[in-house]
C-alpha cells in the first residue's frame, strides 16, 4: 500500500472535498479505476507526495491544492485547477502515464467527471519540458459538466463529484472573464467522512 494511504482504506470510496469561493465541491474518488492517478491527487492534496515548486526549485511535502485560480474554465462545460504556476503551465515536477478503462467513454458521458486533466501544448509559446506521450500533467485536474466523451483514452478519471451547481457558477464566472475563483483547499476523507486524512505541513 502507498504510504500516502496510511491510515486510509482505499478499498472504501474515498471523498474529496473541495473548498472554494462558490462553496463546496464533493467527489467520490475511485481507487481502483486509476490508482496512481488517485494516490498521486490524495498525495498532492495531503502533502504526503513531494513535488517541486516551480517559482523556488525546492522539494517540499506540503499540500499543492492550497490557494490556486481555477485558471481554465468553459461555461457549463468543464472548469481546471491544480497549476501551481497559475496559467496551465505547472506540473508537481513529475509525470505519470494516463490510466484508462473500457468505460471511459461511458464514464466521460456523464457530467461531474473528475479527471487528471489532458495535455495541451501552451498557445504561441514553446514549452521547455513537454510531458512524454502518454502521460498527463501531474497536478491539474478537471471537473466536467457535458459530454466529455471524446477524451476517452486521454485523461486518467479519478471519480465523478456532486454539488455541479457549484461548478457550473464557477464555469460561468472564470468562463466569462467576470473575476477569478479560487480553490481554497481540499480535504480527503472516508465517505463518511469521520476520518479525514490529516495534512503534512
Amino acid at each position: 500500500m502507498s504510504p500516502v494511504f496510511a491510515g486510509l482504506s482505499v478499498k472504501s470510496p474515498i471523498v474529496a472535498v473541495l473548498e472554494t469561493d462558490q462553496g463546496l465541491i464533493r467527489c467520490q474518488l475511485t481507487y481502483g479505476r486509476a490508482p496512481h492517478a488517485v494516490t498521486l491527487f490524495v498525495g498532492l492534496a495531503t502533502g504526503r507526495a513531494a513535488w517541486r515548486e516551480p517559482r523556488t526549485g525546492r522539494v517540499v511535502t506540503k499540500p499543492l491544492y492550497e490557494n490556486l485560480d481555477f485558471h481554465r474554465a468553459i461555461t457549463d462545460v468543464m472548469i481546471q485547477s491544480g497549476c501551481p504556476v497559475g496559467d496551465s503551465s505547472g506540473n508537481p515536477g513529475y509525470r505519470i502515464e494516463i490510466e484508462t478503462k473500457p468505460d471511459d467513454v461511458d464514464e466521460l458521458r456523464r457530467p461531474g467527471a473528475i479527471v487528471l486533466a489532458r495535455y495541451t501544448p501552451p498557445p504561441n509559446r514553446p514549452d521547455p519540458s513537454p510531458p512524454p506521450v502518454g502521460h498527463v500533467l501531474g497536478s491539474q485536474f478537471a471537473i466536467t459538466l457535458a459530454n466529455m466523451s471524446h477524451l476517452a483514452g486521454q485523461v486518467s478519471i479519478l471519480g465523478h463529484c456532486e454539488d455541479l451547481d457549484t461548478v457550473r457558477r464557477i464555469s460561468r464566472i472564470a468562463g466569462n472573464h467576470q473575476g477569478q475563483v479560487r480553490l481554497r483547499k481540499i480535504t480527503i476523507a472516508n465517505t463518511d467522512l469521520n476520518r479525514v486524512v490529516p495534512s503534512q505541513n
